[in-house]
């Protein structure tokens, strides 16, 4: 606390110094969930907990640099605390495993942010930020920070080079997956141009790692993988669309030095339209769409399963992706069984589609949403790859612009890859508060 408080001093004393403006920011989410018959392998079981995700972020913004011309800096650092019920249920559930693995305990304080923000850094139109930041590619197919922020370097070159702006970047960063928590370097290119009513980003990201990984089908000393992405944006009228495609190549060392190359794929699709429907009134429409390549053979010379670790996947101590239940991302799921992308043995890719509307009532929203989901490719012929379906019906209710309610339920049902005999539908009750300031 005592590092907390001389921060704080040390703002204070730099705003009354160059007269620069301090922001303070905070938001706070917490969540009770109920399951019942969540899917281990080939049983059901129940759990119950609640999670809490708070942040507080401090930004002491326009400090004049007195040496130079016309250059300026901000400077960030931000706080997040998040938690989970302990108890023997959430501990030793699969659901919740790869985020005590990765945190190591209940409850865990962080700091999210702590950089430096340099404008006109060198040259008029660079902006330089170093130092712990949140930062993500498009919509985060290849790299996010998933909330606990990135340590390294980024350099924002604007308006140059025919371009909006231009990233460049250097990340160094623990993988999440990995036993050894090995950190990974992370190299890359963005740029960003607005073409016609929407704008596209084009991207390469490199990660680098020389310590012992985990991959979709293997475990690998050595990693040199590179993602080659596209993303497209689009906001006009009632409209609003995004998509983003990523290619993935390079390759792996596995432990017996044999190399495997890199051959992978992902793509997500977001659509969603503002209409006024009789009866029913104003309704927002959406429509999505993921899906990766998967291994369609168990052939260590070729990996065609797309894995990045860096993938947007958490929010704190709860996953986002597509159903409020199986949470579906680009390349993996809410566990249903203990690998690295919670599908059974021998499965991997995923395809992913999703309907829903939002009929909004007064203060409140009834949101519908529907989703199937399958995986890519089965390395067994044996074996079904229809993952399941899932209904979310949710209700929200906005307390004002800085705070929401809203509670959820939903089912998904098992298919055949999922279906062991015996095996139950899952249900989900919860109940979710959001504030910020």
């Amino acid at each position: 606390m005592r590092k907390i408080y001389s921060f704080l001093l040390m703002l204070a004393l730099i705003k009354n110094a160059y007269a620069a403006k301090l922001d303070i920011t905070a938001d706070n989410y917490f969540s009770l969930k109920s399951f019942s018959n969540l899917i281990n392998e080939n049983k059901n079981y129940n759990l119950t907990y609640y999670s809490n995700n708070s942040a507080i972020s401090f930004t002491l913004k326009n400090i004049n640099l007195e040496q130079t011309d016309n250059s300026w800096m901000d400077v960030g650092l931000g706080f997040r605390f998040i938690s989970v019920e302990e108890s023997s249920k959430t501990i030793d559930s699969i659901y919740l495993r790869d985020l005590y693995d990765y945190y190591g305990k209940s409850s865990y304080l962080y700091a999210d942010k702590a950089y430096v923000k340099i404008y006109n850094f060198a040259y008029d139109g660079v902006i330089a930020t170093f130092g712990k930041q949140p930062y993500t590619v498009a919509s985060g197919l290849v790299l996010s920070d998933n909330f606990r922020g990135l340590d390294g370097a980024k350099f924002e070159i604007i308006d140059k080079y025919f371009m909006d702006s231009l990233d460049l970047f250097y990340f160094r960063s623990n993988n999440f997956f990995s036993d050894s928590n090995a950190p990974e370097n992370i190299y890359g290119i963005s740029a960003n141009k607005s073409f016609g009513d929407g704008i596209w980003q084009i991207y390469y990201v490199k990660e680098k790692n020389s310590d012992q990984t985990k991959d979709i089908s293997f475990n690998s000393k050595e990693t040199n993988k590179n993602f080659f992405g596209v993303s497209y944006y689009l906001d006009k009228n009632n409209i609003t669309y995004s998509s983003e495609f990523a290619l993935q190549k390079g390759n792996s060392k596995d432990l017996s030095d044999n190399t495997i190359n890199h051959n992978a794929y992902a793509l997500n699709l977001k659509a969603g339209w503002k209409m006024n429907i009789p009866k029913f009134g104003k309704t927002n429409a959406r429509f999505n769409y993921i899906k990766s390549s998967g291994n369609s053979s168990s052939s260590f010379k070729e990996n065609k399963a797309f894995y990045s670790p860096f993938s947007k996947l958490y929010e704190g101590y709860e996953r986002t992706g597509l159903g409020e239940i199986y949470k579906a991302s680009a390349f993996n799921a809410s566990k249903t069984s203990d690998t690295l992308n919670g599908l059974p043995e021998g499965l991997s890719g995923i395809t992913a589609a999703g309907m829903g509307i939002d009929i909004l009532k007064s203060k409140g929203v009834i949101s519908i949403d529907y989703f199937g989901y399958k995986a890519t490719q089965s390395t067994s012929l044996n074996k079904g790859i229809s993952l399941g379906t899932e209904l979310d019906i949710k209700y929200s209710l906005k307390l004002g612009e800085k705070a929401s309610f809203y509670v959820v339920y939903a089912t998904f049902s098992p298919k055949s890859a999922l279906n062991a005999q015996g095996i139950k539908s899952t249900k989900l009750f919860s109940i979710n508060v959001k504030a910020k300031f």
